[in-house]
């Protein structure tokens, strides 16, 4: 009988040290880098694979855009998988500061130095793209993913009507109606064929934003000096849409700033592509970093 139970106490012990496989984002631990002394930076990893993914959401979103990608590639045995939320954004800090392209850039580059991530994939979904470009440009060893990514280009040709319409874009989160613009701005974001738990994801974060928040990112994303046409010799995925308005010449533009360029051009999807086509946008993803070697 003390045989038979302390089989059964032994068997307790082992089970409750086997670790339960998380399901969903929410299921894994919370960390907090800091930047600026006081600053937290909240995020989430999964796995100890020797290549790293780091995922970069867009403006008013957070971390949680991304459970598509963890139920993807969760079980990729060789990945590591490191999930933000920018300052001002999800569970991290909401400092009243000036939310540059560089300040979102230190909030990466603290937490990929917290867990001394060396060459990593930065993948950046709209605002998140022009982060990980100044991550890049800060001198980090990595690959871009750009999924329907926000450009200004500056190169000396552009029109006044041009200049102009940046402007109104960069100043539309201005006033005490910010939170009704943030809503017609989702709305316009959605395709002819996004399901409806898409738009009520984002409709259910992104007004939240603070306003103060929202009117300094969009002041400061469309000054020139993040602008740079310098070539980025990294290799480069860019996943795009047409329904968020492309020129026609955005892949000639997008293989001049990317020279070593996989390109996808879509036609009907909404501006969530991760969301909206995970299958084929986790598939993407797996092959361009079996490719990288980051």
């Amino acid at each position: 009988m003390k045989e038979k139970l302390y089989l059964l106490l032994l068997l307790a012990v082992m089970l409750a040290g086997c670790s339960v496989k998380p399901e969903t984002l929410g299921d894994l631990a919370s960390a907090y880098a800091t930047v600026d002394d006081s600053i937290r930076v909240h995020y989430k990893q999964y796995g100890d694979g020797d290549k790293t993914i780091f995922f970069v959401h867009g403006f008013g979103c957070d971390l949680n855009t991304w459970e598509k990608q963890f139920e993807g590639l969760r079980d990729e045995q060789n990945l590591r998988l490191v999930f933000i939320d920018l300052p001002g954004y999800g569970e991290s800090s909401k400092p009243h500061v000036e939310y540059t392209l560089d300040f979102y850039a230190k909030a990466v580059n603290a937490v990929l130095d917290k867990e001394h991530v060396g060459a990593i994939t930065l993948v950046g979904h709209s605002l998140g793209t022009p982060v990980c470009r100044q991550v890049l440009m800060r001198g980090r060893q990595g690959s871009l993913v750009d999924i329907d990514g926000v450009y200004c280009f500056y190169d000396g040709t552009e029109t006044p009507e041009y200049v102009e319409a940046v402007n109104q874009f960069g100043h539309a989160f201005d006033g005490p109606d910010c939170a009704k613009v943030i809503k017609g701005f989702v709305t316009s974001l959605t395709g002819p064929k996004t399901p409806q738990s898409i738009t009520d994801y984002a409709m259910s974060v992104m007004p939240k934003t603070p306003q103060y928040v929202a009117s300094s990112t969009m002041r400061n994303l469309i000054e020139r000096k993040w602008w740079s046409l310098r070539p980025m010799h990294g290799r480069a995925m860019v996943i795009c849409t047409q329904n968020s308005g492309l020129d026609p010449d955005n892949r000639q533009k997008m293989e001049r700033l990317y020279p070593h360029l996989d390109y996808t051009e879509l036609t009907t999807c909404g501006h969530f592509i991760h969301m909206e086509q995970p299958d084929m946008f986790n598939e993407k993803l797996k092959k361009f970093c079996n490719k990288t070697g980051n």
